[in-house]
């Protein structure tokens, strides 16, 4: 989900990259699967309703529809008909372009129910009730007699997004997210992903209301009469929504193990280390990106420049492919104002033990101040911070940055 999010180790990842641009993951499988029965849960004559004001057709609809099922477990059974609502978009990051493998490599189609489209189009805003799913599909043929290009293989997976102030009334924005697995068959029901693993990132970088409508030209657009444009991000917006985040999940910026020590050149004391971002001591790096480029995730401003500095040892691992990094690999995002001249804080992760430890054995510090070294952007300092580890496990052992650098 260039929409949705991702679920533990490799399933959490897979989950993750579904649901970060939009909300929602779904999957697909290697096999096609049986077609998906049309189970919209009408009542009304669609040609009645046709001839009734829109906003009387979003209120009854709002009150007299759902299109999802929680059983008495808390669960969500897996949706049916979906193909037969309302399509936003299908955003694919293959592995091609995010060598050596994209943490999200399927097609992600996604579709929202049609009562809530129409709530959409009409207020710009999602309703109560509203679920979004992302069917996946695998890449299959570079080439076409059209001309070379991504084209879709076979369904892979299956993930959704809900959101409900019924029956998640403690998630951020009321949403929550599922997927029913990435391999065929899928299952009937699927438990909620903890928040920490999907509404961090959904927060920090999605557009409206923990969607990432920027996305979707059709979301972005509502209506015929609305032309669709590229997004301008509301920055102010975008902090403000962070800290209601931080504030409604402040356990995710807490460390869940104890600080390590580092063995390497960047400290992992608060002190000095704020003293060796200060100095610049991180330059002596020779591997670093040439120029600063806008911000792909959500440090400080979401878009803002930022330029990436990394150990040698973390390098050298990059570059030979390795699945994990040795101790002491150390990388610091240097963050800046839109001016892309005034530095406004860092961003750093150090690894202080062998075994990565679901992010435990990793230390995260962002700072967006170069005069308080406690005006933290992330959460505390330390190791296995959610905040950190829940959109840094989609990476290479953590990295998420492009390598070779650019």
């Amino acid at each position: 989900m260039n929409i949705f999010c991702k679920q533990r180790s490799k399933q959490i990842l897979q989950s993750k990259a579904g649901l970060l641009a939009l909300i929602i993951p779904l999957a697909g499988c290697g096999g096609s699967p049986p077609q998906e029965t049309t189970g919209r849960a009408a009542t009304e004559n669609d040609s009645s309703r046709a001839t009734q004001p829109l906003s009387s057709q979003t209120s009854q609809r709002s009150e007299q529809k759902s299109y999802f099922t929680i059983n008495s477990d808390g669960n969500l059974v897996r949706p049916t008909g979906f193909r037969e609502w309302v399509y936003v978009g299908t955003p694919l990051t293959p592995n091609e372009l995010n060598p050596p493998e994209a943490p999200f490599p399927e097609f992600h189609n996604v579709y929202v129910d049609p009562d809530s489209w129409s709530h959409f189009k009409a207020t710009g805003e999602f309703r109560d009730g509203t679920i979004i799913v992302k069917e996946l599909a695998t890449v299959g043929a570079n080439a076409a007699v059209s001309g070379n290009g991504f084209f879709m293989g076979d369904f892979r997976g299956l993930e959704a997004t809900i959101k409900s102030a019924q029956y998640f009334p403690d998630e951020p924005g009321n949403w929550a997210y599922f997927s029913f697995g990435h391999d065929y068959p899928l299952a009937e029901t699927a438990e909620a992903f903890p928040t920490a693993a999907c509404n961090a990132c959904h927060a920090a970088s999605a557009a409206t209301d923990f969607v990432f409508t920027q996305y979707y030209p059709v979301l972005r657009a509502r209506s015929a009469s609305v032309v669709p444009g590229p997004v301008v991000m509301d920055f102010n917006s975008r902090a403000e929504l962070q800290n209601a985040m931080l504030a409604a999940t402040s356990a995710i910026g807490e460390p869940r193990a104890e600080t390590g020590t580092s063995p390497g050149e960047v400290p992992t004391e608060l002190d000095a280390l704020f003293e060796y971002l200060n100095d610049k001591e991180y330059e002596n790096f020779a591997a670093r990106e040439s120029a600063l480029h806008p911000s792909r995730g959500p440090h400080a401003n979401f878009g803002s420049p930022v330029r990436v500095f990394m150990s040698d040892n973390v390098a050298a691992s990059l570059e030979a492919g390795n699945d994990f990094h040795p101790v002491g690999s150390s990388i610091v995002k240097e963050m800046y104002e839109d001016d892309g001249e005034t530095l406004q804080g860092w961003a750093v992760m150090v690894k202080t033990q062998s075994d990565s430890d679901g992010g435990n054995g990793w230390f995260w510090y962002e700072v967006t101040s170069t005069t308080d070294p406690t005006a933290l952007g992330g959460g505390e300092a330390g190791n296995g911070i959610p905040l950190c580890t829940s959109c840094h496990g989609s990476g290479s052992d953590y990295v998420l940055t492009k390598f070779p650098l650019e």
